[in-house]
């Protein structure tokens, strides 16, 4: 768990860091990892998340919520991770999500892009469910 929680907190920092986000707008982290978390997980065991949030350059904004998902989520990509879900059906012109996971450490982001409400955007990672440390 530690060293997940480790390597979700340096992605997440790097991502927010990331041209790809900077191009669109900007974010910064409001939890990194810190606390344990029971949800989404069998008993007995638990998981951390990274979050961070900020707001799309403008309006009018640069990108639209689609492609500014998209650009965001290549920078992850580009870091191993893969596509789990397929956004075309999610998204419209107010809306655009990626959900990406890593294949080895099984590290997970969900990236959401509004323009309909603030923040617009929205970033979720997410370790895998480990047993509890007693």
């Amino acid at each position: 768990m530690d060293e997940a929680s480790k390597q979700l907190i340096t992605v997440g920092d790097k991502l927010v860091a990331s041209q790809a986000l900077t191009t669109t707008g900007s974010a910064t982290a409001t939890e990194k990892a810190t606390q344990d978390s029971e949800a989404g997980c069998l008993k007995g065991q638990v998981q951390r998340f990274f979050r961070a949030q900020g707001d799309l350059k403008g309006p009018p904004y640069v990108h639209s919520p689609g492609s500014a998902a998209a650009l965001i989520s290549s920078w992850l990509r580009l870091q191993g991770y893969e596509k789990i879900v397929d956004d075309l059906d999610l998204r419209d012109e107010n809306l655009g999500m990626a959900v990406l996971q890593h294949p080895t450490t099984g590290i997970t982001f969900l990236i959401t892009v509004r323009n309909a409400q603030k923040p617009n955007i929205l970033i979720v990672g997410k370790t895998s469910c480990y047993e509890r440390n007693r």
